[in-house]
């Protein structure tokens, strides 16, 4: 069976937007997989995969690091329900989740970092708190959430406008059934429903009614998973 480690918050708690990912994947091809849950200060558990992130999967003789890499392989090692039907759905697929990652990501980051450190486990936030206060320039996440948060929901409900544009016309960003791009996009909105009960989004927003869709995807596994 494949084993997906995966990071771990309090109240075993799984936030990571990548890691959600990889689990869209694998639900998308029909696999099961068995858990490992990995803390911020447990990279030994991930040393075999010569990684110091999530996700990886041990996937029998294979070991595979990196979203992204996960979903080729799958594609490869899986061919039945494949991922990216083509080279155009494979393009597109690449350039989405490169897009929620230089933008979608930045712009959700302020509004969550303050409830990032309150899930983290008390063991991991040391490292939470040096290596995040680094690039925030300041340890009081609390504050530099609630001065983000001044500004930074309607900024952050701006930056979805591409995928708003194609939600108005469609159920999901790959049509009629969900592809990569919406694994990707709908990992970020995990990432902050785990840990923060903001409310990110407005009722009439066609992306609301695409992320209810997701949360719903595979037997709810995105709404079975605990929330704040």
């Amino acid at each position: 069976m494949i084993t997906l480690y995966d990071l771990v918050f309090q109240d075993d708690r799984r936030p990571s937007p990548f890691c959600w990912r990889a689990k869209f994947a694998l639900k998308h091809k029909g696999l099961s997989w068995r858990d490992e849950p990995v803390g911020f200060t447990e990279k030994q558990k991930i040393a075999f995969a010569q990684s110091q992130l999530v996700p990886v999967i041990h996937d029998g003789p294979n070991v595979v690091k990196d979203s992204w890499a996960i979903a080729r392989h799958l594609d490869k090692a899986y061919p039945d329900k494949p991922l990216f039907k083509n080279e155009m759905a494979l393009s597109y697929a690449h350039f989405f989740a490169g897009w929620v990652d230089t933008a979608v990501h930045p712009a959700l980051f302020p509004n969550i970092v303050g409830d990032l450190y309150d899930r983290v486990r008390p063991v991991d936030q040391p490292y939470f708190k040096e290596s995040r206060g680094k690039r925030l320039g300041t340890t009081d996440f609390a504050a530099f959430q609630a001065k983000g948060r001044e500004k930074g929901v309607d900024a952050f409900r701006a930056v979805l406008e591409p995928a708003r544009r194609v939600l108005k016309e469609q159920l999901f960003l790959c049509g009629d059934q969900p592809g990569y791009p919406d694994y990707a996009l709908g990992g970020a909105f995990l990432w902050a429903r785990v840990v923060s009960p903001l409310d990110l989004l407005q009722a009439d927003d066609p992306v609301h009614g695409w992320r209810e869709r997701m949360l719903d995807l595979y037997d709810g596994m995105g709404r079975k998973a605990k929330a704040a």
